[in-house]
């Protein structure tokens, strides 16, 4: 039996990590805004992407040529090359580039994600089909999503029930509550609403375009697999 697990973000999880076998596959979601900046980042030209958790971690790959991206209260720190907008991740900045990101929330969900599987990928509501799509190899599934500051994000849970809803149209799934719960919040709106603190605070700091972009819906039809180390494209040939 297919499986599907939510798991609203990795401070909610720590408990049912220890007690649970590992997972097939799971899919780190940050929509507002890491991992919509990850794959707009890669769509653009990006070669590679290392997440990681400290300011200070950039530092090292900021010597190796990296370009150093990310946030602090959603405001890029001051010496980084980018910030966490993914409308700054045009072609002509990182065509080609490798960059190193720390992000208050979606990083840190990335790093945990891989005690949970050997088969991590990323996904945003820009590429959930495709994602979803690649999902459906696995049978044990788990969704983390970042969250927000360690409270569930009203943006990811979103993205949750989306893929959830993409999963379960032709393959019988069991679901978690978790899962359930996402499901019908997405069954419900039908379509991104970002009205959650995240996204309010996001607009009153200047980023309402961010926000916008961030909802749309499968503009591209690939999949980003996170290694463990790096993040990159992969082919689906």
């Amino acid at each position: 039996m297919h499986s599907v697990h939510v798991l609203f973000s990795p401070e909610f999880q720590l408990d049912y990590r220890n007690s649970q076998s590992q997972y097939d596959a799971c899919v780190v979601i940050d929509v507002l805004r890491a991992t919509s900046t990850i794959v707009t980042a890669l769509a653009n030209g990006a070669i590679e992407i290392v997440p990681v958790l400290n300011l200070e971690d950039t530092v090292e790959y900021s010597q190796k040529g990296y370009l150093t991206a990310g946030e602090r209260g959603g405001v890029k720190p001051g010496g980084f090359a980018l910030g966490n907008s993914p409308l700054e991740y045009s072609v002509d900045t990182v065509r080609g580039k490798k960059i190193c990101l720390t992000t208050t929330n979606g990083t840190k969900a990335l790093i945990y994600a891989k005690e949970l599987s050997k088969n991590i990928y990323v996904a945003s509501f820009l590429n959930a089909s495709s994602t979803a799509e690649e999902l459906r190899k696995y049978e044990k599934v788990a969704i983390v999503c970042a969250g927000n500051n360690g409270d569930i994000s009203y943006e990811d849970t979103q993205l949750a029930g989306h893929i959830v809803e993409c999963l379960t149209q032709d393959t019988q799934y069991m679901l978690s509550d978790s899962a359930l719960i996402s499901l019908k919040l997405w069954e419900h709106l039908k379509k991104p609403q970002f009205r959650g603190s995240h996204a309010l605070k996001l607009m009153m700091l200047g980023f309402e375009k961010d926000v916008e972009y961030c909802s749309n819906v499968d503009i591209y039809d690939f999949v980003v697999q996170y290694d463990g180390e790096k993040l990159r494209l992969i082919d689906k040939s």
